[in-house]
């Protein structure tokens, strides 16, 4: 199966699973109790160039393995957000899985958050709206696009920092792009201090701090299917599968 038939599968089962489960939640539904029936959500935030959908594929398919959840889990990745984004009827049959309650805690947060915001920030209105959606209807790993940021108030939230030295994300990008061992350092350099640097003067959100999170993983020093047991293992450990 194509990467991007995947994608459709993973959107299209999730989907009708939570349009069903809304209609039940909605029928019991407390706002100030909605976030406790919720399920669980992963967020990765990684250094630029450490490849962390390899890790979040790997997360992925330890739980379904594992503890056979419905809906199965699935990984939404830079391509996958920006495909949703992009075509919107996805956009709208993702919304229209939001219950009432849901959609208010929403539209307060945005209101709140986006009142204060300059234009370059306040632009990813709409990809906050998506990255919040997958959160509360849950069983979903977010990579990047701020997601541990844009969910940060979130309780179901798990939050994972993956990092890796500077020699091995500099391996990857050079066979990624192309380009020189030099020239994938310097090009890491810039885009952590241009990213990171984003974040923190408009979002006043450190990324790199380790509080932030509930683990932070090395993959210099790990396999990738080392790191995936140690944040399933993790996860369970906390009380979140």
């Amino acid at each position: 199966m194509g990467y991007h038939q995947a994608m459709q599968k993973y959107i299209d089962g999730q989907v009708r699973y939570w349009k069903e489960r809304k209609d039940a939640i909605e029928a019991v539904e407390i706002l100030e109790h909605a976030d406790k029936k919720n399920k669980p959500f992963v967020t990765l935030s990684r250094e630029y160039g450490v490849g962390a959908f390899g890790l979040s594929e790997k997360i992925v398919h330890l739980i379904n393995e594992k503890y056979k959840p419905v809906p199965e889990w699935a990984s939404y990745d830079r391509k996958l957000l920006d495909k949703i984004m992009d075509d919107l009827g996805l956009s709208k049959s993702l919304a229209e899985t939001l219950t009432d309650g849901a959609r208010k805690k929403m539209t307060d947060f945005i209101q709140t958050s986006f009142s204060k915001f300059p234009p370059q920030v306040a632009v990813y209105r709409r990809l906050v709206e998506i990255i919040r959606t997958l959160a509360v209807t849950g069983n979903v790993v977010i990579v990047g696009r701020a997601g541990n940021i844009i969910t940060r108030d979130m309780v179901k939230g798990f939050h994972v920092r993956i990092v890796a030295p500077l020699s091995y994300r500099a391996e990857n990008i050079s066979k990624r792009m192309n380009v020189s061992h030099k020239e994938a350092e310097q090009l890491i350099i810039d885009k952590d201090a241009k990213r990171d640097g984003f974040i923190q003067e408009f979002v006043k959100f450190d990324n790199t701090d380790p509080n932030n999170y509930h683990i932070t993983v090395n993959l210099g020093h790990m396999s990738v299917d080392e790191a995936a047991a140690v944040i399933v293992n993790s996860m369970k450990d906390c009380g979140f599968l």
